[in-house]
């Protein structure tokens, strides 16, 4: 068996194209670009030199995105991907760094390079991280 694993099943809603899920996004996008008062051209150039035509198949569900596209969307917006993904809006507005966004994918890409036994260790390292801010935060209330 291959260390190498596909990813995990939260991961996969880029790669439905077509779903009520993947259309429900194309629509949000569409809602932000139209609001924000841009063109489909517009839009692709400002989240990475894409063509009118790759937005409007995002916009309509029938093209996946890359983490990296989905994340330079969400900067051309000043969203944060949870707000964008759900379409709830976040109670209070939030400015995204595209260099943090990106090193964030980097370090996403990173962890799946890692055999299973490396991911397991890392993520039990980050539990215990935020078990001991949870109980600091409580401790400071």
């Amino acid at each position: 068996m291959s260390d190498r694993r596909k990813p995990p099943r939260e991961r996969s809603w880029a790669d439905k194209v077509g779903t009520p899920r993947m259309i429900e996004l194309g629509n949000r996008i569409r809602e932000r670009r139209i609001a924000a008062g841009l063109t489909a051209e517009q839009a692709g150039k400002g989240a990475g030199n894409h063509s009118a035509r790759t937005w409007w198949h995002w916009e309509c569900g029938e093209r996946a995105m890359a983490v990296e596209q989905f994340l330079n969307i969400c900067a051309l917006f000043h969203v944060a991907p949870a707000e964008l993904l759900s379409g709830l809006e976040l109670s209070s507005p939030v400015t995204y760094d595209l260099e943090i966004q990106r090193a964030s994918t980097s370090l996403l890409r990173d962890f799946w390079q890692l055999n299973q036994r490396d991911r397991t260790a890392v993520r039990r390292v980050i539990k215990a991280l935020l078990e001991r801010e949870r109980n600091n935060f409580q401790v400071i209330k």
